[in-house]
């Protein structure tokens, strides 16, 4: 025989249970960007166009699904090849390429809780000249990105949405850096 304590002991925890929910990892797709033609236009004019392989994607964390939701590096790799692919930043030739990206996920902070979740991204990008092996540009990119209660009832759910949105405006922010970079005339490009 139930009790009622009982009963709405678990009542509450299956209320519990469906708010919480797993978490799951972030989704390559939403954070690829995918670039408008006035970005594809101006990467055609680039002169890193066709031009980068990425080389290292560190600093990214696997989902613990009992935790919260993270990108991994791997995830991460993929969804900045597809933006820069699709951009017209991707060299066909990863190893023949004539710079190397390499990225590093530094933070992804994020919020314990909260009705609207605020995600901020910081990655440390470097663009290295293969031939020389100069450094031609550098720049610490913190993008933030909130997902609103409207977005998903679940907090995990917007947890991940959150993530997914501050990675994709960081990539969004780095292709927006490298077409407008003027490799010719750069020693090294490093913004604050």
């Amino acid at each position: 025989m139930i009790t009622k304590n009982r009963f709405a002991s678990v009542v509450a925890l299956s209320v519990a249970a469906l708010l919480v929910g797993c978490a799951a990892p972030a989704r390559v797709e939403q954070m690829q960007v995918s670039n408008s033609l006035a970005v594809r236009t101006a990467a055609a004019q680039s002169e890193l166009k066709d031009g980068i392989g990425i080389k290292d994607v560190t600093g990214g964390k696997e989902t613990n699904p009992m935790w919260v939701s993270n990108v991994s590096s791997a995830d991460f790799e993929r969804a900045l090849e597809a933006s820069l692919k699709d951009a017209g930043l991707l060299s066909g030739n990863r190893q023949g390429s004539k710079y190397v990206l390499v990225a590093h996920l530094a933070k992804l902070e994020q919020p314990f809780m909260g009705a609207s979740m605020t995600v901020t991204a910081t990655v440390r990008y470097s663009l290295i000249d293969r031939a020389t092996n100069k450094t031609v540009f550098e720049r610490d990119v913190a993008t933030p990105y909130t997902a609103a209660f409207s977005d998903a009832f679940v907090g995990t759910e917007r947890l991940k949405l959150a993530n997914e949105g501050a990675v994709r405006t960081n990539i969004t922010q780095l292709i927006n850096d490298l077409v407008a970079l003027k490799v010719s005339v750069a020693d090294v490009q490093m913004a604050k």
